[in-house]
């Protein structure tokens, strides 16, 4: 989940997929990339039970050409997030940003997650709101498939445009020349007629063509916010709000190639 601007919905977006690839009893490796640690903060992590290793221990570390990493690695989940495993975020990942290697930090979370990812699991990765950087670019060279969540208002707009060059850049740079991006997917839309709403839709719709997924639009439902500050997967909560958002992210999943 990649976009330049922050408050557009990528970790309520990354949760959400954990939520819907857990109910599709999937195999779930989620990756926070973000040093806020929003993420990990939701997936039942935190200060009590915070893990001996985390996404800054691993790029940190040469690897020393081992790929693929032991199950220490992970964090222990709460029991609602059971069944997920974590490599959690702290605010020390900062620090990685300007490490002085001559090369190797951008590739080592592709050499740590080799071998990890197949047919009956799934990795999701959830990236800062920056304009490249090696936090950035260690996630999209190992990444697959990128997801933009946009905000329908100029935040979502700029944020989406920016992370479409870094994403062409990554690719032309030879770095990672099959990424694919899913879509910009409308995200946080509220209800009702909005002309702001409008407006940011059709742009997006002219200039990102299909690239453009109103098809897969996230609503503004309370029952999200309820969910993050419980640490609950959506696809626990009671009500058809939980039920019509966890039905979206299930359909995001499958547009990610995710088979059912």
């Amino acid at each position: 989940m990649y976009s330049e601007k922050g408050g557009v919905g990528k970790s309520a977006l990354s949760a959400g997929l954990v939520a819907a690839a857990r109910r599709r009893k999937l195999e779930v490796i989620a990756g926070d990339l973000d040093p806020r640690g929003t993420f990990t903060s939701e997936l039942g992590i935190s200060e009590d039970n915070s893990p001996a290793f985390c996404m800054n221990d691993l790029l940190a570390l040469d690897p020393q050409g081992q790929t693929g990493l032991a199950a220490e690695a992970f964090a222990d989940t709460s029991e609602a997030w059971s069944g997920v495993r974590v490599i959690a975020a702290e605010r020390a990942l900062a620090n990685r940003e300007t490490d002085n290697v001559a090369v190797g930090l951008e590739f080592r979370l592709r050499l740590g997650l080799k071998g990890l990812i197949g047919a009956d699991n799934v990795g999701i990765l959830d990236l800062p709101p920056r304009a490249g950087g090696k936090l950035v670019t260690s996630a999209l060279v190992a990444a697959t498939d990128v997801i933009i969540p946009a905000t329908l208002d100029e935040d979502g707009r700029v944020g989406a445009k920016e992370a479409v060059t870094t994403i062409k850049l990554v690719r032309d740079l030879g770095m990672n020349p099959d990424l694919r991006i899913v879509g910009i997917v409308p995200s946080m839309v509220p209800g009702g007629r909005n002309t702001l709403k409008d407006t940011i839709g059709k742009y997006l719709a002219d200039t990102y063509g299909p690239l453009y997924r109103d098809d897969l639009a996230i609503p503004r439902h309370s029952v999200r916010q309820q969910t993050r500050f419980a640490c609950v997967p959506i696809t626990e909560a009671p009500g058809r709000e939980a039920a019509v958002l966890s039905a979206v992210y299930d359909q995001i999943l499958t547009a990610a190639g995710v088979k059912v």
